[in-house]
């Protein structure tokens, strides 16, 4: 995807299973391991992107788990962009 500034920006989507929030740490995992492996851990050069629903937000500890698992050394990937979607709209 280019950007309007002209820059290129590489998405990758995730495939997302049947228990919504499965995805979440397979988000953060990868996200970690390419900026650790191909970005010298230089965690500024990639941002996951998570999309809830918003029961699923506070009705899985998943959710909560990987917020609190960001903080520790070795899960830190420099910050994830959490949208939360009204789902009964």
């Amino acid at each position: 995807v280019n950007t309007a500034h002209g820059k290129q920006v590489y998405l990758k989507l995730t495939p997302n299973p049947s228990h919504l929030e499965a995805v979440n740490p397979v988000v953060e995992g990868f996200a970690r391991a390419k900026a650790d492996v191909l970005y010298n851990s230089d965690y500024d050069r990639i941002l996951p992107i998570l999309i809830h629903g918003d029961a699923s937000i506070a009705g899985q500890g998943i959710v909560y788990e990987g917020l609190q698992m960001s903080q520790l050394e070795g899960y830190y990937t420099g910050g994830t962009i959490h949208f939360t979607i009204n789902n009964q709209i």
